[in-house]
Protein backbone atom coordinates (compact mmCIF):
# COMPACT_ATOMS: atom_id res chain seq x y z
CA UNK A 1 0.00 0.00 0.00
CA UNK A 2 2.75 2.44 0.95
CA UNK A 3 4.81 1.58 -2.16
CA UNK A 4 1.75 2.09 -4.33
CA UNK A 5 1.19 5.53 -2.81
CA UNK A 6 4.88 6.45 -3.22
CA UNK A 7 4.95 5.35 -6.90
CA UNK A 8 1.74 7.30 -7.51
CA UNK A 9 3.26 10.44 -5.97
CA UNK A 10 6.47 9.93 -7.97
CA UNK A 11 4.46 9.61 -11.20
CA UNK A 12 2.55 12.81 -10.41
CA UNK A 13 5.79 14.70 -9.72
CA UNK A 14 7.30 13.49 -13.00
CA UNK A 15 4.15 14.65 -14.83
CA UNK A 16 4.38 18.11 -13.24
CA UNK A 17 8.09 18.32 -14.03
CA UNK A 18 7.40 17.40 -17.65
CA UNK A 19 4.63 20.01 -17.94
CA UNK A 20 7.02 22.65 -16.56
CA UNK A 21 9.72 21.58 -19.01
CA UNK A 22 7.31 21.98 -21.94
CA UNK A 23 6.86 25.62 -20.97
CA UNK A 24 10.64 26.21 -20.81
CA UNK A 25 11.50 24.16 -23.92
CA UNK A 26 8.77 24.75 -26.51
CA UNK A 27 9.96 22.00 -28.84
CA UNK A 28 9.79 19.34 -26.13
CA UNK A 29 7.61 16.51 -27.40
CA UNK A 30 4.17 15.98 -25.91
CA UNK A 31 3.77 13.44 -23.17
CA UNK A 32 4.96 9.99 -24.28
CA UNK A 33 2.42 7.33 -25.13
CA UNK A 34 1.25 5.40 -22.11
CA UNK A 35 2.10 1.72 -22.17
CA UNK A 36 -1.62 0.90 -22.21
CA UNK A 37 -1.81 2.72 -25.58
CA UNK A 38 1.52 1.51 -26.99
CA UNK A 39 0.73 -2.16 -26.28
CA UNK A 40 -2.37 -2.07 -28.50
CA UNK A 41 -2.56 -3.68 -31.95
CA UNK A 42 -2.05 -0.28 -33.61
CA UNK A 43 1.64 -0.31 -32.63
CA UNK A 44 2.41 -4.02 -33.03
CA UNK A 45 4.23 -5.27 -36.11
CA UNK A 46 7.17 -3.98 -38.14
CA UNK A 47 8.80 -0.55 -37.82
CA UNK A 48 11.62 0.52 -40.14
CA UNK A 49 14.58 2.48 -38.75
CA UNK A 50 14.86 5.87 -40.46
CA UNK A 51 17.15 8.11 -38.40
CA UNK A 52 18.60 8.75 -34.96
CA UNK A 53 19.62 11.82 -32.97
CA UNK A 54 21.90 11.89 -29.91
CA UNK A 55 23.49 14.45 -27.58
CA UNK A 56 26.99 13.01 -27.79
CA UNK A 57 28.56 12.14 -31.15
CA UNK A 58 30.20 9.03 -29.62
CA UNK A 59 26.70 7.59 -29.12
CA UNK A 60 26.30 7.41 -32.92
CA UNK A 61 29.05 4.77 -33.32
CA UNK A 62 26.72 1.80 -33.06
CA UNK A 63 24.42 3.33 -35.70
CA UNK A 64 27.17 4.21 -38.19
CA UNK A 65 27.88 0.57 -39.04
CA UNK A 66 24.21 -0.30 -39.54
CA UNK A 67 22.89 -0.07 -43.09
CA UNK A 68 19.29 -0.78 -42.11
CA UNK A 69 17.22 -2.11 -39.26
CA UNK A 70 13.65 -3.26 -38.63
CA UNK A 71 11.91 -3.66 -35.28
CA UNK A 72 9.28 -6.37 -35.01
CA UNK A 73 7.12 -5.69 -31.95
CA UNK A 74 4.82 -8.37 -30.54
CA UNK A 75 2.62 -8.30 -27.45
CA UNK A 76 3.10 -11.28 -25.17
CA UNK A 77 0.48 -10.11 -22.68
CA UNK A 78 -0.81 -6.78 -21.32
CA UNK A 79 2.50 -6.01 -19.59
CA UNK A 80 5.12 -7.66 -21.82
CA UNK A 81 6.43 -6.98 -25.34
CA UNK A 82 8.92 -8.96 -27.40
CA UNK A 83 11.02 -6.74 -29.66
CA UNK A 84 13.09 -8.45 -32.35
CA UNK A 85 15.50 -6.27 -34.29
CA UNK A 86 16.86 -7.48 -37.61
CA UNK A 87 19.78 -5.33 -38.75
CA UNK A 88 22.09 -5.32 -41.75
CA UNK A 89 25.65 -4.61 -40.64
CA UNK A 90 28.01 -4.81 -43.61
CA UNK A 91 26.94 -7.87 -45.58
CA UNK A 92 25.58 -9.66 -42.51
CA UNK A 93 22.04 -9.82 -41.21
CA UNK A 94 21.88 -9.89 -37.43
CA UNK A 95 18.96 -10.57 -35.13
CA UNK A 96 18.56 -9.50 -31.52
CA UNK A 97 15.50 -10.16 -29.37
CA UNK A 98 14.66 -8.30 -26.17
CA UNK A 99 11.73 -8.40 -23.82
CA UNK A 100 10.27 -5.17 -22.49
CA UNK A 101 7.94 -5.01 -19.52
CA UNK A 102 5.70 -2.36 -18.03
CA UNK A 103 5.45 -1.68 -14.33
CA UNK A 104 2.33 -0.58 -12.47
CA UNK A 105 2.16 3.20 -11.94
CA UNK A 106 5.05 3.80 -14.38
CA UNK A 107 2.67 4.11 -17.31
CA UNK A 108 5.01 5.79 -19.80
CA UNK A 109 8.11 3.66 -19.34
CA UNK A 110 9.06 0.38 -20.98
CA UNK A 111 11.83 -1.47 -19.16
CA UNK A 112 14.00 -4.08 -20.85
CA UNK A 113 13.71 -7.24 -18.75
CA UNK A 114 17.30 -6.85 -17.45
CA UNK A 115 16.48 -3.21 -16.50
CA UNK A 116 19.56 -2.00 -18.43
CA UNK A 117 17.47 -0.01 -20.91
CA UNK A 118 14.42 2.21 -20.51
CA UNK A 119 12.30 3.32 -23.46
CA UNK A 120 9.74 6.10 -23.94
CA UNK A 121 7.59 6.18 -27.09
CA UNK A 122 6.01 9.16 -28.86
CA UNK A 123 3.66 8.96 -31.79
CA UNK A 124 4.72 10.67 -34.99
CA UNK A 125 2.29 13.59 -34.65
CA UNK A 126 5.17 15.51 -33.07
CA UNK A 127 6.86 15.55 -36.49
CA UNK A 128 3.68 15.47 -38.62
CA UNK A 129 3.99 11.78 -39.50
CA UNK A 130 1.01 9.64 -38.55
CA UNK A 131 2.82 6.44 -39.59
CA UNK A 132 5.91 7.12 -37.42
CA UNK A 133 7.03 6.63 -33.84
CA UNK A 134 9.96 8.11 -31.97
CA UNK A 135 11.55 5.94 -29.30
CA UNK A 136 13.85 7.47 -26.72
CA UNK A 137 16.22 4.81 -25.43
CA UNK A 138 18.33 5.30 -22.29
CA UNK A 139 20.79 2.48 -21.61
CA UNK A 140 22.86 1.38 -18.63
CA UNK A 141 25.73 3.68 -19.67
CA UNK A 142 23.30 6.62 -19.67
CA UNK A 143 23.64 6.87 -23.44
CA UNK A 144 20.48 8.37 -24.87
CA UNK A 145 19.16 8.20 -28.42
CA UNK A 146 15.96 9.40 -30.05
CA UNK A 147 15.22 6.98 -32.86
CA UNK A 148 12.73 7.56 -35.66
CA UNK A 149 10.86 4.52 -37.00
CA UNK A 150 8.23 4.37 -39.74
CA UNK A 151 5.73 1.81 -40.98
CA UNK A 152 7.01 2.13 -44.53
CA UNK A 153 10.51 1.65 -45.89
CA UNK A 154 10.63 5.14 -47.40
CA UNK A 155 9.68 8.44 -45.78
CA UNK A 156 9.40 11.86 -47.41
CA UNK A 157 12.49 14.01 -46.87
CA UNK A 158 10.44 16.70 -45.16
CA UNK A 159 9.53 14.29 -42.33
CA UNK A 160 13.20 13.47 -41.78
CA UNK A 161 14.08 17.20 -41.82
CA UNK A 162 11.29 17.88 -39.28
CA UNK A 163 12.63 15.12 -37.00
CA UNK A 164 16.17 16.49 -37.27
CA UNK A 165 14.97 20.04 -36.58
CA UNK A 166 12.94 19.04 -33.52
CA UNK A 167 15.84 17.02 -32.13
CA UNK A 168 18.27 19.91 -32.69
CA UNK A 169 15.90 22.11 -30.69
CA UNK A 170 16.36 19.59 -27.86
CA UNK A 171 20.15 19.88 -28.31
CA UNK A 172 20.36 16.40 -29.84
CA UNK A 173 22.40 17.81 -32.71
CA UNK A 174 24.34 14.69 -33.72
CA UNK A 175 22.27 12.90 -36.34
CA UNK A 176 22.50 9.84 -38.56
CA UNK A 177 20.15 8.51 -41.21
CA UNK A 178 19.96 4.87 -42.27
CA UNK A 179 22.08 4.55 -45.46
CA UNK A 180 19.82 1.84 -46.95
CA UNK A 181 22.42 0.81 -49.53
CA UNK A 182 21.79 -2.92 -49.22
CA UNK A 183 18.15 -3.15 -48.22
CA UNK A 184 16.42 -4.51 -45.15
CA UNK A 185 16.97 -7.95 -43.63
CA UNK A 186 13.96 -10.15 -43.13
CA UNK A 187 13.56 -12.00 -39.85
CA UNK A 188 14.25 -15.30 -41.65
CA UNK A 189 17.63 -14.26 -43.07
CA UNK A 190 18.91 -12.69 -39.83
CA UNK A 191 21.12 -14.93 -37.69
Amino acid sequence: MLMSTLWGAFGSLIGLFYAGMQVMVPCLPPSPLSTSVFTTDEYMGSWYFVAVAVWDEDDLKSFETTDSSVLHIQRVDNTTLTVTESSRVGDQCQKKTSTYITLPLMEHFLFRNDYDTIALVWDGKFINCASCIIILFVDEDEEMSATLFARSQKLPDEVIREFKSKMECLYMEDFAQAPLKQGYCSLNEAA
